[in-house]
């Protein structure tokens, strides 16, 4: 899947949108105002009554107009910092980076995701990193091509070239990511000087770009969580150590015993003690089978086919998954009969996704 289908190459967008059609730089309208001569004041002779004067609408004297006027001034606005991606923000108060990022995926090293993004945005661009030191890393040249001509004879130009530093900013804690993004080389025809407002431009721009490949790799991230979820068979027969049936689920002990609360509470379990230090639930069951409104309404969650009574659901830590073990009031196991007789309503019931 190219990140394309989800965004533009906001460099791109940028650069070709803002530098090369010089009428984007310039105000509407003729810039004849540039030539005029400021009129002289009126003259009256001294034996005639001189006429009032306003000074509501007197125009200050300039200071420093050395600046560029008419079409030399560039009127386009400072490009802002997006927050493309989960997580991201820019915040106003700390200026040792552009932008952060902070962490939303504890399975991940955040410092490690923004790298992997910049080497990754580089390579789609087909552009190579040249220097990684640390934290900080340096591309090859970006290249803004222009055609001239036409089919046979037609020819690629390079108008204009730039060269990027990105520098990370660490905070001690670990969860927080700054970027910076600096242009360090140009090229232009013969000029390596760029504008102050197009540099401006043009690092946001890649802020923004690498930004959005970040958002980008965290959704495919998730989409592919989604579907190793949806592909995987949570529960599944097994037995104990003693040999005696059991279930075999797909999740870290601790966290099937914060998920069971949840399972009893929709499937008619009353919770009446429990063990934590034995991962150790203690419950009774009263079988309530559906109504014929529960059909209609969708409430009909199917039924466990158990005797009404109390039982115990034992949790035993197996490789980075759970058997669950469950006892009657004799504080005997069920059989392997039992439990395969409602393996299906079960498999679904403990599946928590």
């Amino acid at each position: 899947m190219n990140r394309r289908t989800f965004y533009i190459s906001l460099l791109t967008l940028a650069v070709s949108a803002c530098s090369t059609v010089e009428t984007r730089k310039q105000a509407k309208g003729e810039f004849d105002y540039v030539n005029e001569d400021v009129p002289q004041a009126l003259i009256v002779p001294d034996n005639l009554t001189q006429p009032a004067k306003e000074s509501e609408y007197n125009v200050p004297s300039l200071q420093g107009t050395a600046g560029p006027v008419g079409k030399e001034l560039d009127i386009r606005a400072p490009s802002l910092v997006l927050a493309l991606a989960s997580g991201s923000r820019v915040d106003e108060f700390d200026k040792s980076a552009q932008i952060w990022f902070d962490k939303i995926d504890d399975d991940s090293d955040l410092q490690e995701v923004v790298v992997g993004a910049i080497e990754n945005y580089l390579a789609e661009e087909g552009v190579d990193l040249t220097s990684k030191q640390g934290t900080k890393l340096e591309s090859d040249w970006f290249h803004q091509e222009t055609k001239s001509g036409f089919w046979l004879w037609e020819d690629v130009e390079t108008s204009e070239s730039w060269r990027f530093k990105y520098s990370l900013v660490t905070k001690p804690h670990g969860r927080s990511i700054g970027l910076n993004v600096d242009l360090i080389d140009y090229k232009s025809g013969n000029t390596s000087k760029i504008d102050p407002i197009e540099q401006q431009r043009v690092e946001m721009a890649m802020i923004n770009a690498i930004s959005a490949q970040i958002d980008y790799e965290y959704r495919l991230s998730l989409r592919d969580q989604r579907l190793a979820r949806a592909n995987r068979k949570v529960v599944s027969m097994s037995s104990d150590t003693d040999g005696k049936a059991a279930y075999l689920v797909d999740y870290p002990q601790q966290e099937f015993w914060e998920l069971l609360p949840e399972f009893f509470e929709k499937y008619n379990f009353s919770v009446t003690d429990l063990d934590e230090s034995k991962f150790v639930y203690m419950v009774s069951y009263e079988r309530n089978d559906p109504s014929l409104w529960d059909g209609i309404w969708g409430e009909d969650v199917g039924v466990i086919e158990l005797e009404d009574g109390s039982y115990e659901f034992h949790l035993e830590r197996q490789n980075g998954k759970t058997l669950l073990t469950i006892f009657n009031d004799q504080q005997q196991v069920l059989s392997e009969s039992v439990l395969e007789n409602n393996f299906d309503i079960m498999s679904s019931a403990l599946t928590f996704d």
